[in-house]
């Protein structure tokens, strides 16, 4: 099965910045601030609808965008990761919800999310 684009996370340490922007450029709906992240709804289509979050950053720190996907089994997928090259950079872990998720850093440095639900 394929993996979907699931969520989105942008870092930043300038949040007023970047939201102003992304508010003008794409016409995005926010949710209210939840300590250092506030959640973005894109209003994608029904069919496509990823969600998203800003979350505050140190200053300083560079800014950077995460794509998370949505995997069968994150632990085959976790595995096969490292086969290929990739580096865990957070290994899996449980949310409150229920949500089991890791981080990995791929050969060409870019980090990716994967989550299984």
């Amino acid at each position: 099965m394929p993996s979907p684009l699931v969520y989105f996370q942008i870092a930043t340490p300038d949040t007023d910045a970047a939201r102003a922007f992304y508010s003008a450029l794409f016409d995005w709906k926010w949710g209210e601030p939840g300590g250092r992240t506030v959640t973005i709804d894109a209003q994608g289509p029904a069919d496509f609808d990823p969600k998203g979050s800003l979350r505050q950053m140190p200053e300083g720190t560079t800014p950077f965008v995460t794509p998370w996907f949505r995997v069968d089994d994150l632990w085959a997928t976790l595995e096969k990761a490292q086969s290929l090259g990739a580096e865990v950079i957070l290994p899996i872990r449980q949310s409150a919800t229920g949500t089991h998720s890791c981080l990995v850093r791929g050969p060409d440095g870019q980090t990716v999310g994967i989550v299984q639900a």
